[in-house]
């Protein structure tokens, strides 16, 4: 694991180049290592310093062992997102039509967490083997049960590991007014501290605006009364939070700072043990690098094969056929 220089704990003033600054890379991991309200994911045998709180809105939530009050444990790193797999998106992609998909209230939008690719933050590859073994310690906490079947936060994805990320969507209303504005609302059982929408916020994030698929709609509509919506809590670069619409495009492959905590659920009538890693906050570090580009693309197809073109003061290219 990484040491951190000595630096001060603010985080740096972000850039929308892929080209970061080694000092800011360096701040960022500071922050990560030793500012208060979490652990730096990569340190060595984080799981003796947690314990599973039962019952929490999440499940199981992992808390901090020994404190005198419960906190969730919450463990931070850098990642990048990876574009399989990406469902942070507002609905999720989800399908009323789909007898699997269940209700549209217990959607939980994901993505996956990949080993970062950037030459500042070297420390977020390097580090991922290492976050991975604490996660399979965090889940080896639970006792096994025998015939359980255990689903890992940990995934293969194109032969490569990678973390699942979740986040609930929706939160039913509760008779505590105070709590429903307050972004960092939590009880002192380790629940879930979902974040719904403040009244400063614009109608983007509005549950009556949420800008669902239309096969979605109808059911948003019946959420209206009941549920708050829980706007990712997701920052630019610029540290604003990120509108719904621009989920995909502001973090599909995004070099993201994760904070996160981890729950687990025991599903006794399908014998499994679910493991969840929540996400907390997100901040991007750097924007999803370009999609490659075709030379085929936005061509004229009535032209001929472009292949075959000439170019100016030049043979074509299958010139062999041609008499001198």
């Amino acid at each position: 694991m990484h040491m951190a220089p000595n630096k001060p704990t603010t985080p740096p003033t972000s850039s929308s180049s892929t080209s970061i600054p080694i000092s800011a890379a360096s701040v960022v991991l500071d922050k990560l290592q030793n500012s208060p309200g979490g652990f730096y994911a990569a340190t060595p045998k984080l799981a003796y310093r947690a314990e599973y709180f039962p019952g929490g809105r999440d499940g199981n939530i992992l808390i901090a062992k020994g404190q005198d009050n419960d906190q969730e444990f919450i463990v931070r790193s850098v990642f990048q997102i990876s574009r399989n797999d990406f469902y942070f998106t507002p609905d999720a992609n989800f399908d009323p039509a789909n007898v699997f998909h269940g209700c549209l209230s217990d959607v939980k939008l994901s993505c996956r967490l990949a080993t970062g690719h950037n030459d500042s933050f070297k420390f977020a590859s390097e580090d991922f083997p290492a976050i991975l073994d604490n996660l399979r310690a965090f889940e080896k906490l639970v006792p096994s049960k025998r015939d359980y079947e255990t689903l890992s936060v940990i995934h293969d994805s194109l032969g490569h590991r990678t973390i699942k990320l979740t986040h609930s969507l929706f939160e039913a209303k509760t008779t505590d007014n105070e709590n429903q504005c307050d972004p960092n609302a939590s009880d002192n059982n380790g629940n879930d501290s979902t974040t719904t929408v403040d009244s400063s916020l614009g109608s983007e994030f509005n549950i009556a605006t949420w800008p669902v698929a239309e096969r979605c709609k109808g059911h948003l509509e019946d959420l209206v009364s009941t549920h708050d919506i829980c706007p990712l809590p997701a920052y630019d670069e610029n540290h604003v939070l990120i509108p719904p619409l621009q989920y995909e495009s502001k973090l599909k492959g995004a070099l993201v700072e994760v904070h996160m905590a981890f729950c687990h659920h025991r599903i006794n009538k399908s014998k499994r043990d679910i493991f969840n890693s929540v996400l907390r906050e997100l901040i991007v570090l750097s924007p999803p690098a370009a999609m490659p580009t075709s030379p085929f693309k936005r061509r004229r197809l009535n032209a001929g094969p472009s292949t075959e073109r000439t170019n100016k003061g030049k043979q074509p290219i299958r010139g062999s056929g041609s008499s001198p």
